[in-house]
């Protein structure tokens, strides 16, 4: 596009354009002449040295220019491809912002060159007035002679009223704009087809275009990118209507680095997106039930994997398990019945920013205050005093004091000691009875223990699953608390993803750890991903609202009609958006990263999708096939298909010789046929003698039942081949009817196995 070049037949140049070129004609003059006269000084072998050196340099054009090129009356052929460049001529009274979008994301390739060319007001204002005195003059014959007004002379009239007050108000101007769109194809009959459906699309807007006929190589060489306009064909356009047809359009999502997310939904762009690369690594997943919000955050997990990112999840529902597993990670169940065990009362051994003597302890000690009045409820400000003095005598029964220089390496005290000590202080033994049931208690042994868990791996997943609802927040917050204290102790890149936050939302002190949380995560390297089908739990929190405006990411899925209108409010969502989430498939909804957002299909490998389905049809299916897979293994049998590795993905050396070895059993078969038509001429007696008395172990004979086979026509397996009562053969060896495969490629049939009644003739 070429905003800036002045009309071919303007002629002048304003001052400051040509001193700018007198200046670079002038560096370029100096360089010349320094070229030259370092050139002089060179001997001519050298010159000629030099000559022959830059001739073979790798020119730009060498690399984009097409092998050869055609031209047409109608298109031009370049290599094998079909162009045809279309202008538009018409243009309509009133143009809508973003009319262009249409044409940027349809699927088809082209290329769009705009040329604007600026005026002089002073000869559009004098020829403005002329317009308008004329119409004017029109209107007033009009009413003497008494014919009915005209009401499109009128709205002309005040059209050029309007505009010519604009102009003198500097608040517009006139400028001349052009526009072509050349249009690629395979053949000529979808060149002509393209370019029915590109008229089509622009005339629904009233643009009108044609194809530029005998000027094929002009309109060509002016939708390059070369600034060039050699077509030439401007219409006159004040400042507004031009700034509608800018090609901003198209909210592309597509970095250098970082993560495949999806495919946009508008111009199927890819999605790749870096979240570190945002103000804050920060993220926020809304969906409804079954819409693949733990799908979506599953995926962006093992692709950051692959770049090194560390990644702890807290997990409610045990979707995670399998993607643990499969990358090696390390899987914490927790549970009443689970060995493992987090302390709450846990120290950090060294925290980066904790400077000052006392901070560690301090900060646990607030800490604590939020677990307990969720387990205890709401104190009274003479209760929170007598639990924080009864938490500081726990740690000094421990000897760890506010004065104490590191006491992240000495052990902690646990919850039955700060029960001990309610029981004995005035006014706490309320609290201690309550606390009980978690130490003696149904719940005792969960937090009542020192840590016993390890999280050094890439992936650490803690599943909370089998935990009581009454439990869930409780262990949330503790372990937050715990993994906050890790991260915090060494700065590396690291994703925290917290499935259902809705249930840390349900209590103020739990909401406001996470809030506190999520503010500071990117001080330490982390971006932390608050996952949740509850939008109406989520926002009515004081700190829901602050937690996803501190995302600078967020992904909404499909919507239920309830939560679509909270989301509409919240991000300012058109209706045109709302209604997409309403009505998106699985995998589908709004992707917004900072100030840009993209409809998206978020999309998998079939590799990944293993891993990563929730889809329980699909989970059963894959864990049928890996009990098939198996049992087969046990029995020696093979069941992935011939030429396909075990991850499902073809090999070609290996089908290649699989097929040489398919072709040699079909020649063995071939010449066991023939020895079967000469064995069927020797009387059943004389059989029976060949059969004993052969002693090689290629036979000659087939069994009664191989030969009923041959006369049925059926597949004959070589004698070498039949299986003892035992031995079952591969399943691609068995012939058997074609039946449709079921997931992963592994048929759904039960496996055919082929045995004999009669002895192995060898």
């Amino acid at each position: 596009m070429d905003s800036n070049t002045p009309p071919k037949k303007a002629g002048n140049q304003s001052i400051l354009i040509q001193a700018i070129d007198d200046l670079l004609g002038l560096h370029k003059k100096a360089a010349r002449a320094l070229d030259a006269a370092q050139k002089r000084d060179l001997s001519d072998e050298e010159r000629m040295a030099i000559g022959h050196y830059e001739e073979g340099l790798q020119k730009t054009l060498d690399l984009i220019a097409p092998a050869g090129m055609e031209v047409r009356n109608t298109e031009l052929l370049l290599n094998d491809q079909y162009a045809r460049t279309l202008y538009v001529y018409n243009w309509p009274n009133y143009i809508y912002p973003n009319w262009l979008s249409q044409m940027i994301n349809f699927d088809a390739q082209m290329d769009i060159s705009q040329f604007i060319y600026p005026t002089t007001n002073k000869a559009i204002m004098k020829m403005l007035r002329k317009k308008v005195a004329e119409m004017r003059s029109s209107i007033r014959i009009l009413e003497q002679r008494g014919i009915v007004r005209d009401p499109t002379l009128e709205a002309a009239l005040q059209d050029a009223e309007e505009l010519r007050d604009l102009l003198a108000r500097g608040r517009e101007k006139l400028y001349q704009f052009g526009m072509y769109v050349t249009i690629y194809a395979d053949d000529e009959e979808k060149l002509k087809k393209l370019q029915t459906d590109v008229e089509s699309l622009m005339g629904g807007k009233l643009v009108l275009s044609k194809a530029a006929f005998f000027q094929m190589e002009h309109g060509w060489v002016s939708s390059l990118p070369l600034g060039i306009d050699e077509l030439e064909i401007n219409r006159n356009m004040n400042t507004s209507p031009i700034a509608t047809s800018f090609p901003f359009s198209s909210s592309d999502l597509t970095d250098d680095h970082g993560i495949l997310y999806g495919i946009n939904r508008h111009n199927d762009s890819l999605v790749i997106f870096d979240r570190f690369d945002l103000p804050n690594a920060n993220a926020t997943v809304f969906a409804t039930s079954g819409a693949g919000k733990s799908f979506t955050v599953k995926l962006e997990i093992l692709r950051a994997m692959m770049f090194g990112t560390d990644v702890f999840v807290i997990d409610p529902e045990n979707e995670y398990v399998d993607l643990c597993k499969t990358v090696g990670g390390t899987y914490i169940p927790l549970s009443l019945q689970s060995s493992f065990r987090i302390n709450p009362f846990d120290l950090p051994k060294a925290v980066r920013d904790d400077s000052q003597t006392g901070e560690t302890l301090r900060a646990a000690i607030i800490t604590l205050h939020g677990l307990f009045k969720i387990m205890l409820g709401t104190l009274t400000p003479s209760e929170d005093g007598i639990l924080d003095k009864a938490i500081l005598d726990t740690y000094a029964l421990k000897g760890i004091h506010l004065t104490t220089e590191e006491p992240g390496g000495m052990e902690p005290p646990t919850m039955h000691e700060l029960v001990d000590v309610l029981m004995t202080t005035d006014g706490g033994e309320n609290m201690g009875r309550t606390l009980q049931k978690y130490t003696e208690g149904s719940f005792a042994g969960l937090f009542n223990q020192q840590t016993n868990v390890e999280v050094d791996n890439q992936i650490v997943v803690f599943q909370i699953r089998d935990l009581e609802d009454q439990l869930r927040p409780i262990a949330m917050y503790i372990v937050l608390n715990f993994l906050w204290n890790r991260i915090r102790a060494e700065l590396k890149r690291r994703f925290l993803v917290i499935d259902e936050a809705w249930n840390l939302m349900q209590y103020d002190d739990s909401a406001r750890f996470l809030y506190g949380l999520i503010k500071r995560a990117r001080k330490y390297y982390l971006g932390v991903t608050t996952i949740t089908q509850d939008v109406e739990d989520f926002i009515n929190s004081p700190y829901g609202k602050p937690i996803i405006t501190n995302a600078s990411l967020q992904i909404l899925l499909k919507q239920s009609p309830t939560a679509v209108d909270n989301l509409q409010k919240l991000f300012y969502l058109t209706d045109g958006e709302k209604y997409l989430l309403l009505n998106s498939d699985v995998g589908q909804g709004l992707f917004f990263a900072g100030n840009k957002h993209v409809a998206i299909q978020i999309v998998a490998s079939p590799q990944e999708e293993q891993i990563i389905t929730t889809n329980p049809e699909e989970v059963l299916a894959i864990r049928k096939a890996k009990e098939r897979q198996d049992e087969a293994k046990r029995k020696g049998e093979e069941l992935i298909p011939k030429g396909v590795d075990a991850s499902g993905n073809v090999d070609s050396q290996k089908a290649e010789l699989e097929k040489q070895e398919a072709k040699d059993i079909e020649e063995k078969e071939a010449d066991l046929r023939r020895e079967n038509e000469k064995a069927n001429e020797v009387t059943e007696e004389k059989q029976h003698e060949i059969t004993e008395d052969v002693d090689t172990p290629a036979a000659e004979v087939l069994p009664e039942e191989a030969t009923a086979e041959t006369e049925n026509n059926e597949e004959i397996l070589p004698i070498d081949n039949v299986p003892s009562e035992e031995e079952v053969l591969p399943i691609d060896d068995v012939p058997t009817e074609k039946k449709e495969d079921g997931p992963q490629g592994y048929p759904d049939s039960t496996m055919s196995q082929a045995t004999s009644d009669e002895p192995n003739p060898q």
